[in-house]
């Protein structure tokens, strides 16, 4: 339904972007501000891999897999997703 839905898809958007916007906020300290770059940039990678899970969650649901094993399938590749952004954030809470 929400696929098919721009006003939907649209709020959907709009909630990936205020868990962003709020994700910033809290990952700012040390000095650094929610509008600072690396703040920004940081919040911004974590919410892509959130976005692209939440994606892939609904992909699984509307094939009709079960609750474990869309649990089973995510939890491998939401492992893969947080690796791949270790180089870039691993060394943020001591930047």
């Amino acid at each position: 339904m929400i696929a098919d839905s721009p006003t939907l898809s649209a709020c959907l958007r709009g909630l990936h972007d205020q868990r962003e916007q709020a994700l910033a906020e809290a990952l700012a300290g040390g000095g650094r501000r929610s509008d600072d770059i690396t703040v920004r940039t940081a919040a911004g990678l974590l919410g892509t891999v959130h976005r692209i899970l939440f994606q892939r969650i609904q992909e699984l649901t509307l094939a009709g897999n079960t609750d474990d094993e869309i649990a089973g399938t995510v939890a491998g590749e939401a492992a893969r997703a947080f690796d791949l952004l270790e180089p870039a954030l691993g060394d943020y809470a001591v930047a």
